[in-house]
């Protein structure tokens, strides 16, 4: 994720070139304001008067010069975020369906909620503070160099031992960030569960239990940035009592070469002003530089979490569906389980399939197989004359359109549900909802397509949220059309309708899984396959 950040460097760059332009500004305020007040002391009117207007013009030509900086650092914070974000989102759309289903999703929310938000605000935070600290620093020291470079000697070795000193304290500080992140993923997985089983949490009555892990979990993460923000204390008062130590220092041995005659009573202002305008940086550099720094263990995390994994290469593209998939020897396993074996079948184009059998038989696998979420394990599947282990994925699941009994529901309008954000005819839109049954439903409502659906559905039946799957997968007008017990959740008769409606599709393949065979249907389709004792069997 840090590459990606690095696409807003060059803004960063536009921050360094503004920053020291506002704090040259800044400098030449500060020489000017002291060979005011050595006018002054020397009874110099008209000096003094020509010293005015050049700080009055200098502090005007300082307002746009700030608005730039802070506009600048508005673009930087942007970009930084936006690269970080998308290239998470990129890489997790580029893993692979079956790792994705196997992986806890609350470890992806955690991440993109909590370890985004902290890199945001110290990593990309930090990186504005120690570039704007640093020009304002090497500005400071330019003036300083300006009127007494022993006395910029004396103040850059205090300044430096300051930098060390939270450096070292910084060490601790990484391990706890990283314990924290740990921390706030649980935590955010532990919420995900017990929102997800509430209903089974209250008629069981486990409410003490939860609420107790909850307090618990809740205590860990409170104490993990408690024992932090003390660290940062730490550090933070260590460099105050350095800071004053090196001010007051500087301003006794400032005094000592005026009272010498090495520097003019302007030039001690200057040093003690601008002195503290080093010090001041190399304190910020010091407290963002640990924190910076202590990103690394929450970046580590979350380059681990979205490793882009090495695959198969897919190399042919298809545009179309026209012979037959036919599996050739596949075995298949999950682990050491071994949940398919020796499997050959040929599904032709056009004709529509039954697949049923006992749970646990294998049914799903052979689904994930046909939609390319898994390769066999030994043996291939040929599409057309093609391996699918071959076929790029964008192509293949062009041609297929999945319709299942668990479907996903966006918060958006119907209309946007039906044709999950691509364009079609009306007419085509209309032809699906009614194939589907889904015209009471739509026309039910005065919005008609244009009513929002919440929450997953909330606000619909389990039996309208199936419809809506089965206009979706029609609208695609798809070569291959699965269903994963699509039926389970409609009434008896309206099944059988859709059903009936699906069978008389022509040149589409249909491959229906289902344990509901309703007779007055069976006869509509080409073949029936039983998938048991690891095998698929014609019946």
């Amino acid at each position: 994720m840090k590459k990606a950040i690095k696409k807003a460097y060059p803004l960063l760059l536009g921050v360094a070139i503004v920053a020291i332009a506002v704090f040259a500004i800044d400098g030449l305020i500060s020489i000017q304001m002291m060979r005011a007040i050595d006018h002054v002391v020397a009874g110099n009117r008209e000096g003094f008067q020509s010293q005015i207007l050049a700080l009055l013009a200098l502090a005007i030509l300082l307002v746009p010069a700030n608005i730039g900086m802070a506009f600048m650092k508005g673009l930087f914070k942007r970009r930084a975020i936006v690269s970080a974000k998308k290239h998470y989102m990129d890489r997790i759309f580029k893993k692979e369906i079956n790792k994705f289903q196997a992986e806890n999703t609350s470890l992806y929310l955690s991440t993109l909620t909590n370890d985004v938000s902290n890199i945001e605000s110290t990593y990309i935070d930090g990186l504005y503070e120690i570039v704007i600290n640093t020009m304002n620093f090497i500005v400071g020291i330019l003036v300083i160099a300006y009127v007494s470079p022993v006395a910029l000697a004396v103040g850059l070795f205090l300044g430096i031992i300051g930098m060390v000193v939270s450096v070292v304290m910084s060490k601790p500080l990484e391990m706890h960030q990283s314990q924290r992140s740990a921390y706030y993923t649980d935590y955010t997985a532990y919420i995900k569960e017990f929102l997800s089983a509430f209903h089974i949490i209250k008629s069981n009555r486990l409410n003490q239990k939860v609420q107790t892990d909850f307090r618990k979990k809740s205590a860990d993460i409170q104490e993990k940035g408690y024992l932090i923000d003390r660290i940062i204390s730490y550090i933070s008062a260590t460099q105050n009592f350095l800071m004053m130590f090196v001010m007051y220092g500087l301003l006794s041995f400032s005094v000592f070469m005026a009272i010498k005659g090495d520097l003019t009573l302007g030039g001690v202002i200057l040093i003690v002003n601008n002195m503290e305008k080093i010090m001041f940086p190399l304190m910020q550099i010091s407290e963002w530089l640990p924190k910076v720094l202590s990103s690394k263990g929450i970046f580590d995390k979350v380059d681990v979490l979205i490793e882009e994994e090495v695959g198969y290469e897919e190399t042919i593209k298809i545009d179309g569906f026209n012979e037959a998939i036919a599996l050739k020897s596949v075995d298949f396993s999950y682990d050491t389980q071994e949940v398919l074996s020796d499997v050959n079948l040929q599904l032709e184009k056009g004709k529509k399939y039954l697949i049923v059998g006992p749970s646990g038989g294998g049914k799903s696998t052979v689904l994930r197989l046909l939609r390319k979420y898994f390769n066999p394990t030994n043996g291939q599947i040929h599409v057309d004359q093609n391996d699918l282990k071959d076929i790029t994925k964008e192509t293949y699941f062009h041609q297929i359109a999945n319709i299942e009994q668990q479907v996903f529901v966006f918060e958006d309008t119907i209309r946007n549900n039906l044709c999950l954000y691509k364009t079609y005819e009306e007419e085509a839109i209309y032809s699906a909802i009614q194939s589907a049954g889904l015209m009471d439903f739509v026309s039910s409502n005065a919005l008609g397509l244009e009513r929002m659906l919440y929450d997953n559905g909330k606000n619909i039946s389990g039996g309208e949220r199936s419809r809506l799957a089965i206009a979706r997968g029609l609208l695609q007008n798809a070569k291959i059309i699965i269903l994963d017990e699509a039926f389970a959740s409609l009434d008896g008769k309206v099944a059988r309708d859709i059903e009936r409606t699906i069978l008389s599709l022509k040149d589409v393949t249909i491959i229906n899984v289902s344990h509901v065979v309703f007779s007055e249907t069976k006869s509509m389709y080409d073949q029936i396959l039983m998938v048991k004792n690891k095998g698929v069997y014609a019946v």
